[in-house]
C-alpha cells in the first residue's frame, strides 16, 4: 500500500514567527499531533505535541516565545510514492509516530502528513501489524 492511500492530505502549517501559544491553539483546534514550520515559503521543521510539553513547557519556554525556539530539525518526511512498510522502517529509525509527506524528490513539495494512526486504520497485513507494533515500542 503506498503512503498516498492513507495519509491525511489537509496539512495546517504554520511560519516560524507564530508563538508557541499560537501554534498549541492551532494544533487543538485541528486536533494535530504534528505541525509543519515555515520560514519564507521553506518548510524548516516541525513541532508535535510532545515537543510542546518537552521542549517548550519543560524546558520553562513562555507562551509568547517564537515557535522557531523548539522546532525539529531536520525534517523527517517521506514521499507520497513510498510503500507502508518502507515508511515504518524510517518511522522506527527515527522513533517517530509521525513524517510528513511530500510529493516527490525533485520538487519536495508538501502534500500531507502520514501517522501510524493513519497506516494502523488501513492495516491489512500481520506483518504492517508487527511493523507498527515495533514502531511504538521506544514510548512507555
Amino acid at each position: 500500500m503506498l503512503i498516498d492511500e492513507v495519509m491525511s492530505k489537509n496539512t495546517e502549517v504554520v511560519k516560524s514567527t507564530a508563538s508557541v501559544k499560537e501554534v498549541a491553539n492551532r494544533m487543538a483546534e485541528f486536533k494535530a499531533g504534528l505541525m509543519p514550520i515555515y520560514e519564507d515559503d521553506k518548510l524548516i521543521g516541525t513541532v508535535t505535541d510532545r515537543d510542546l510539553v518537552i521542549e517548550a513547557i519543560a524546558k520553562g519556554k513562555t507562551l509568547e516565545d517564537k515557535i522557531s525556539s523548539i522546532v525539529s530539525e531536520p525534517v523527517l518526511y517521506c514521499f507520497k510514492d513510498d510503500d507502508t512498510e518502507t515508511v515504518l522502517n524510517n518511522m522506527r529509525k527515527n522513533g517517530v509516530q509521525r513524517l510528513v509527506v511530500l510529493d516527490n524528490q525533485e520538487s519536495k513539495r508538501l502534500v500531507g502528513i502520514v501517522s501510524l494512526a493513519d497506516i494502523a486504520s488501513k492495516c491489512d497485513s500481520n506483518e504492517t501489524a508487527k511493523s507498527i507494533v515495533d514502531c511504538c515500542k521506544h514510548y512507555h
